[in-house]
């Protein structure tokens, strides 16, 4: 991201709120850097070429936000975290490309003084109502669909959806091209690909529409089926399906996705729940 502060020339994006213009136009099909009147932009705030902030919005703290991401109304970036502890802002905020931040998201900053970030990254889609607290990474294409709620650190990878009321407790890591069900609740990891639902979350299967949209090859989803079904299914140990893999190089064992799988889960902090949902006698693959 240019760390050029085009704060400077603020006034110059925001028009006279006596002044006839038309909202809808500029926003939407303009090109140019614009503030509505209304919306309060502090003084470390820096945005970059093309960023609209609608109305009513506060952004504040030293946050950065890249080139043409839209701010509809009542967002709110920068606060310090929810904390008794945390009075003010102490690290900061940095929000890619391209996002879209939907009406009454809070997005907070770091408690982290001086390296500390909150991580928006490109291509993010935020709904409305939805909340990042402090020192929240998410990945370049992730999709917040609205009110969902995730605590301090928790990191979201790229092209993962949360849906609706989903919920996620502190520190917790969801993978890449995994997708969490309405009004799910998640204390573990999630790893990556699959499909997880309930409170806490259980898995229920692959994200096989995501998957194919994002133009994975059906080898790549059986692969998967098998991974998932040792781990989730059979209820394996990851030293034996790790073994297993070792010994099937020639077919599933050598996937790409089969090995992401099995690292997210060895590089799991919080641990990797194994709780399923099944379907009759076999879970849903």
């Amino acid at each position: 991201m240019n760390n050029q502060d085009t704060n400077t020339n603020l006034k110059s994006f925001i028009p006279n709120l006596q002044s006839h213009f038309d909202f809808e136009d500029i926003f939407f099909n303009s090109t140019e850097t614009f503030v509505h009147p209304t919306s309060v932009v502090g003084k470390n705030v820096q945005l970059q070429d093309g960023v609209k902030i609608g109305p009513y919005c506060t952004i504040v703290g030293n946050v950065k936000i890249g080139k043409n991401t839209k701010l509809f109304s009542h967002v709110s970036i920068g606060f310090p975290a929810q904390d008794v502890g945390t009075p003010k802002s102490l690290g900061s905020i940095e929000i890619g490309e391209n996002c879209n931040i939907r009406e009454f998201v809070s997005i907070h900053a770091s408690k982290i003084e001086n390296d500390g970030k909150t991580i928006i990254g490109n291509n993010c889609y935020l709904m409305a109502y939805s909340h990042c607290a402090h020192d929240v990474v998410l990945e370049d294409n992730v999709i917040l669909i609205n009110n969902v709620n995730l605590a301090g650190h928790v990191h979201i990878e790229r092209n993962a959806i949360m849906m609706s009321n989903a919920a996620s407790h502190q520190f917790c890591k969801i993978g890449k091209f995994s997708c969490v069900t309405p009004f799910s609740a998640t204390r573990q990891d999630l790893p990556p690909f699959c499909m997880f639902t309930g409170q806490p979350t259980q898995f229920s299967g692959l994200n096989k529409v995501g998957l194919k949209r994002a133009g994975f090859s059906q080898e790549n989803i059986d692969n998967l089926k098998h991974i998932t079904k040792l781990f989730y299914q059979d209820k394996i140990l990851l030293d034996e399906i790790i073994k297993q893999a070792e010994e099937n190089k020639a077919s599933w064992g050598s996937d790409a996705t089969v090995l992401e799988f099995i690292e997210f889960i060895k590089n799991s902090k919080r641990g990797v729940s194994k709780r399923s949902i099944s379907y009759g006698h076999d879970l849903y693959f």
